[in-house]
């Protein structure tokens, strides 16, 4: 009865509090940092194996928790020729994941009454040369471009830019240049009722967002975007020297060759502009996919981008929204995703719902098939 009695005196229990709880803490502690170290062990080992089979030079990966806890992990080179190592200030081109922060600035500026996503973009882009022999361009809208289902063919793929870009120099091409490259090629398919990849759609609706606002698509995604999420490592690609940046490497003629060396880009390569034109790192990439997600800064904005996705199977369960492809799960759980190939780089970003995690891969090679790796980390660390 005595220790019964002594069990329920207050200095008791208070003491026993101060004793057990440090220890509890502790114990959850050590859970969550053994469960996180055992995430970066798997994605060390999965880029470890990569550089060896030499899937590419470098890779770097970043994985945002649930929790907010972040884990960064690199392999091999950012300079092969040099033997530097890739490091988590190592910086990449984006390639087609900047697709994204476009999309996101349009919804903002729809949000705002700047923009009408169902309008026709007849009244901004009619002044042009290009516009009367553009495909589909009286039912062209910012969401039909931006869903990809405006049918407007991809400059990218056309000849006459290849040919083009033989013989430019230094020199880049403008947004209205790279659009007349495609004017007078024929539909890709019914404006609003299909799916056709094309970076010339992100082109229109750059200058559509900088002929309303009447400011540069950089300084408005700036101001919005990356300063608010601290982008810090994110910056336009205009011109052709940016430090920290990767050797790139793609096929050549003879065998692989760099199109970057020191941080200078073999060539000028700004007509990438609003379809992907970023310098960036996986860090910054998993942070923007987190913030489009559950509780993320940009979520609203990010429930409204994966809303009805142009489908890309029967069930529409899969396809593609306002700047990132969409999962949707049976449960009410989504996973949303880009790639980028551009440039000699590969970058994938994602975001899964289910788990919370968000995750960014990139590489400095062409070959590299970065939304695989990135899908099979997700998929693995998702289990645990």
């Amino acid at each position: 009865m005595e220790q019964l009695a002594a069990c329920r005196n207050p200095s008791y229990l208070t003491a026993m509090r101060q004793l057990l709880l440090p220890a509890l803490a502790a114990c959850v502690f050590n859970v969550a940092a053994l469960a996180q170290t055992d995430q970066g062990d798997q994605i060390q080992t999965r880029l470890d194996a990569a550089i060896a089979d030499d899937a590419a030079p470098g890779l770097s990966a970043t994985l945002l928790a649930a929790d907010g806890a972040r884990i960064d992990h690199q392999s091999g080179f950012a300079d092969r020729r040099g033997h530097v190592p890739v490091d988590t200030d190592t910086r990449f081109l984006s390639g087609s994941v900047g697709k994204t922060i476009t999309a996101l600035l349009a919804v903002q500026l729809a949000n705002d009454g700047v923009l009408d996503l169902d309008a026709p973009v007849a009244p901004w882009l009619s002044g042009h040369d290009w516009w009367p022999r553009l495909a589909n361009h009286d039912a062209l809208t910012l969401r039909r471009l931006l869903n990809h289902s405006a049918g407007v063919p991809d400059y990218l793929e056309d000849i006459d830019f290849f040919l083009a870009g033989l013989t430019r120099g230094a020199r880049g091409f403008t947004p209205e240049e790279t659009v007349g490259f495609v004017a007078g090629d024929g539909p890709e398919g019914p404006p609003g009722a299909h799916f056709s990849y094309s970076d010339t759609d992100y082109i229109l609706v750059g200058l559509v967002i900088e002929a309303v606002t009447g400011e540069d698509f950089y300084d408005l995604a700036q101001r919005r975007v990356i300063g608010p999420l601290e982008l810090e490592r994110t910056e336009p690609l205009q011109g052709r020297v940016f430090d920290d940046l990767a050797d790139g490497r793609r096929g050549g003629l003879f065998g692989r060759r760099t199109t970057a060396r020191n941080g200078r880009l073999n060539e000028n390569l700004d007509h990438e502009w609003t379809a992907g034109g970023w310098v960036t790192t996986p860090g910054d990439l998993a942070q923007l996919y987190r913030s489009l997600g559950e509780n993320g800064l940009f979520a609203a904005e990010g429930a409204e981008m994966r809303l009805d996705p142009n489908p890309l199977n029967a069930t529409g369960t899969s396809g593609y929204g306002l700047g990132l492809y969409v999962r949707l799960r049976d449960d009410g759980t989504y996973r949303i995703a880009h790639g980028g190939d551009f440039g000699g780089y590969r970058s994938a970003a994602m975001y899964d719902s289910g788990s919370g995690l968000a995750l960014a891969v990139q590489a400095n090679d062409k070959r590299f098939e970065a939304p695989d790796m990135a899908a099979t980390l997700l998929d693995l660390l998702g289990e645990n």
